[in-house]
C-alpha cells in the first residue's frame, strides 16, 4: 500500500507541475554514436599482497570494449535511447569468450533502454532503464553518485538556469535472493526516491546537491534448501557540491553522507550473495565523506591539491581517485579503492601540463593515512566489500604516478599511465613491498 501511495503521489506531482504542451517539432529519425577502448596493462608481482595471495608472478593482460548509443526521435520531440555493450572482457578463449557481466554465454548486451517525453520546454520525463550521475559534471573526479544504473522515472525540470531532477527508482524488483527465485512474484521491492538540484550562481560557479531515501521491503529469503536472515538496506543519503573558478583559481568540492545500512550502496557490487549468505551493503555507523580540490592555473600548467576523507564505513565511487589509489585514470592498475578497508584521509598534489594541443601530461604525488576497520559487515565498522573481504588493510600508502595523453586525431586518444605505490599494511605478516603498474589505453569516440 505504501508503494501505491508513493507512486500515486509522484504522478500527481508531475501532473501538477506541468501541462502537456505541444513542443517544437523535431526531425524524426535514428542517430547512432558510440565509443570504444582497448587497454594493455602490466602489474608486477607485488600486487598479490593486496589480495593476501601468495603469488610472486607478474601479470600482463589486455581488454577491449565497444559501445553503441542509439537515439530514436519522434516528430513531436519524444525520444528513445538505448546502449549496446560488446565484449568488455580480458583476453581469453577465442572460440568462447562471454562477457564477464553476462550469464547467458553472450558478449553483447544492453545496459540502457528508456524513453523521454518532453511535456514542455521546461519539463521532460524519462522512464526505463538509465544511468545517473549527480555531481560536478565535467570534472576529473566523480566522488559519490556516478554512473549509477537504475530503473524507474526521473524528471528534468529547467527553471531560470536551475535543473531539478526528481526520481523514483526500483533498485530490486521483489525478493531476488532465493536461489530458485521462488519469491519474485511477491511485491517486496527496494525503492529509491529523492531529488537532485543544481544551478549556476553565475557564469563561473555551479552549486548542487541531492537528497534521497531508500526503502527496502524485501523479506527473509526462504526456499527448500536454505534460509538466510536478509538485512534490509534502508535510510537517507545525500550530498552537496560546488565547482567553479575566480580568475586563475578553481575549486571542486563535495560532501556526502549515507545511512549506516547504505554504506557501499554506490559501488558496482551485488548487495547480497545468496550462495555465501553475505551482505555487502551496510555497516554499524552512518558514513561521511568529502573532498576538495583547490587548483591554480599558470599559463599551460594547472597545480592542485586533492584533500579528502572517509569515515564510518563511507565508500567513494570506484571511479574516484588517482592511478594506483582509486581509478580516475580509468585504469586496470589500481591497487586499492579509496575508502576501502578503513577510514581514510588523503592529500594528493596533482599537476597538469598542456604541452601542446595534442599532448597533455598529468603527475600525482599522493599520501594516504588509513585507520583500518576492526570488523567488516553489516554489524561492523565498515561494509564487507569485495576487496575488503579478500584484500589486506592499509595503514598508509604513498603514490607516485603519471599519465600522458596524446590526441592522435579528433575523437581518437591514447593514454600512457604508470604508477608506483609504497604501502604499509596493518597485517604485520605482509611485506611492505611497493608495487608498480603500467597501462596503455586507446580510446575512440564516434
Amino acid at each position: 500500500m505504501k508503494k501505491v501511495l508513493l507512486t500515486g503521489a509522484a504522478l500527481m506531482l508531475v501532473g501538477g507541475m506541468v501541462s502537456v504542451d505541444t513542443c517544437a517539432a523535431a526531425e524524426p529519425g535514428v542517430k547512432i554514436t558510440g565509443d570504444a577502448r582497448v587497454r594493455l596493462f602490466y602489474q608486477d608481482e607485488n600486487y598479490g599482497d593486496f589480495g593476501n595471495i601468495d603469488d610472486d608472478s607478474s601479470n600482463t593482460d589486455m581488454d577491449s570494449r565497444v559501445r553503441l548509443n542509439f537515439q530514436g526521435t519522434a516528430a513531436g520531440g519524444a525520444y528513445a535511447k538505448a546502449r549496446i555493450r560488446m565484449y568488455e572482457s580480458t583476453m581469453g578463449d577465442i572460440d568462447n569468450d562471454p562477457s564477464t557481466s553476462s550469464l547467458d554465454n553472450s558478449n553483447i548486451w544492453v545496459d540502457m533502454a528508456y524513453v523521454g517525453i518532453p511535456f514542455s520546454d521546461q519539463f521532460t520525463l524519462e522512464l526505463g532503464k538509465y544511468r545517473s550521475t549527480y555531481g560536478p559534471l565535467g570534472t576529473t573526479y566523480n566522488f559519490f553518485y556516478d554512473d549509477v544504473h537504475s530503473t524507474g522515472a526521473r524528471g528534468i525540470i529547467k527553471v531560470d538556469g536551475v535543473v531539478i531532477n526528481p526520481f523514483i527508482e526500483w533498485m530490486e524488483e521483489s525478493q531476488t535472493y532465493s536461489i530458485y527465485n521462488l519469491n519474485r512474484r511477491d511485491d517486496n521491492d527496494e525503492i529509491r526516491f529523492g531529488v537532485h538540484v543544481k544551478g549556476k550562481i553565475n557564469k563561473d560557479w555551479t552549486l548542487g546537491g541531492m537528497v534521497g531515501y531508500q526503502m527496502d521491503e524485501r523479506r527473509e529469503s526462504v526456499d527448500s534448501l536454505y534460509t538466510w536472515e536478509f538485512e534490509q538496506n534502508e535510510g537517507f543519503f545525500g550530498s552537496i557540491y560546488t565547482n567553479g573558478k575566480v580568475d586563475q583559481f578553481g575549486l571542486v568540492a563535495e560532501l556526502a553522507v549515507t545511512a549506516a545500512e547504505l554504506n557501499n550502496f554506490n559501488s558496482w557490487e551485488e548487495d547480497y550473495d545468496a550462495y555465501t549468505g553475505t551482505d555487502r551493503i551496510g555497516s554499524d555507523d552512518a558514513g561521511f565523506g568529502g573532498y576538495m580540490f583547490p587548483n591554480y592555473q599558470i599559463d599551460k600548467l594547472n597545480i592542485g591539491l586533492n584533500l579528502g576523507f572517509t569515515d564510518g564505513g563511507f565508500q567513494t565511487d570506484r571511479a574516484f581517485g588517482f592511478v594506483m589509489l582509486g581509478s580516475s585514470d580509468n585504469s586496470r592498475i589500481s591497487a586499492a579503492r579509496i575508502g576501502d578497508t578503513g577510514d581514510w584521509m588523503w592529500a594528493g598534489l596533482v599537476a597538469n601540463y598542456q604541452i601542446d594541443e595534442s599532448l597533455k601530461l598529468t603527475g600525482n604525488l599522493v599520501y594516504a593515512e588509513v585507520d583500518p576497520w576492526d570488523d567488516k559487515g553489516i554489524d561492523g565498522d565498515g561494509p564487507l566489500t569485495t576487496s575488503g573481504a579478500l584484500g589486506a588493510a592499509l595503514d598508509s600508502a604513498w603514490e607516485l604516478s603519471a599519465v600522458l595523453q596524446y590526441t592522435i586525431s579528433k575523437g581518437a586518444d591514447v593514454y600512457f599511465s604508470a604508477g608506483y605505490l609504497a604501502p604499509e599494511f596493518d597485517d604485520s605478516d605482509l611485506e611492505d613491498d611497493g608495487c608498480f603498474g603500467a597501462l596503455t589505453r586507446f580510446e575512440l569516440k564516434f
